[in-house]
């Protein structure tokens, strides 16, 4: 997949992009007026090499603060730059916040959002009275000192498998319908706090931070954790708990069946 494509001369050439970038320096991935975005760096980093308006696709849209690792971008052109070439004609002209990680062709029905099987986040949350000063911007914070793991882990069995959602969502999605596969969600002691590590077939707006948000009442004993299902059940979001903080959030990879950048992730 990741190889050149045959297409007639007057078709225009498909590229996909693996993109990593800091997300407190942006306002999100989307395109938004007078405010720094990720779409929109890509695609003035691209008209500073080719002269060429495109307009860039990313496989979701990370809010304001949210960091990405394995953000998965595809884009039309006219362009013979190679593939591999491309990594360092992007990253001469992005900001220093965001990186193009590599590069490839892909055939035309590509696309990074509507190809895409599933996606994999990464939540940090750092435990304790001290500020995580090492990891500034990267790691949530909360000053509690310790969480019922085996407690929030119950709670997670209720949410596991294909739900209406709803309840988790934030207002303002677009999406016709609230219902998502959460195929697992793991939650783990790091150095200096934990990780959720949560994969689904896809997710609402804010899902993974409102998920993580209603778990930590549950750790913190504030909660049962079957609490959980009674929000779900809900389908209300005024039922469950705050939104986590969006610098602890990192869009992990995007999955495809056919993935551009395998040997990457």
């Amino acid at each position: 997949m990741a190889g050149r494509h045959n297409r007639g001369m007057n078709d225009l050439r498909k590229c996909a992009l693996l993109v990593a970038y800091h997300g407190g320096a942006f306002c999100g991935f989307q395109r938004q007026p007078a405010v720094p975005t990720v779409q929109e760096s890509l695609e003035t980093a691209w008209k500073a090499v080719t002269s060429e308006s495109v307009v860039m696709h990313g496989s979701g849209r990370t809010d304001s603060g949210v960091h990405a690792w394995g953000q998965v971008v595809h884009f039309s052109t006219d362009s013979k730059i190679p593939a591999e070439d491309m990594v360092s004609a992007f990253n001469a002209h992005l900001p220093e916040k965001a990186v193009v990680r590599a590069a490839a062709d892909v055939p035309v029905d590509f696309h990074a959002s509507s190809s895409s099987c599933g996606k994999r986040y990464f939540y940090r949350l750092a435990l304790g009275a001290t500020r995580p000063v090492l990891s500034s911007g990267l790691t949530a914070w909360d000053r509690t000192s310790h969480l019922d793991l085996l407690a929030m882990r119950e709670a997670v069995t209720y949410l596991l498998g294909e739900h209406d959602f709803a309840a988790f969502a934030a207002a303002g999605r677009s999406t016709k319908t609230s219902v998502r596969c959460l195929r697992s969600l793991h939650i783990r002691p790091i150095r200096g706090g934990i990780g959720f590590f949560v994969e689904g077939s896809g997710f609402l707006y804010k899902m993974v931070r409102n998920l993580v948000g209603s778990l930590v009442e549950v750790g913190k004993g504030r909660r049962a954790p079957i609490w959980v299902e009674t929000v779900l059940e809900s389908r209300d979001r005024r039922r469950a708990g705050v939104t986590a903080a969006p610098e602890g959030l990192v869009l992990w990879r995007s999955l495809y069946s056919q993935d551009p950048f395998s040997t990457l992730l």
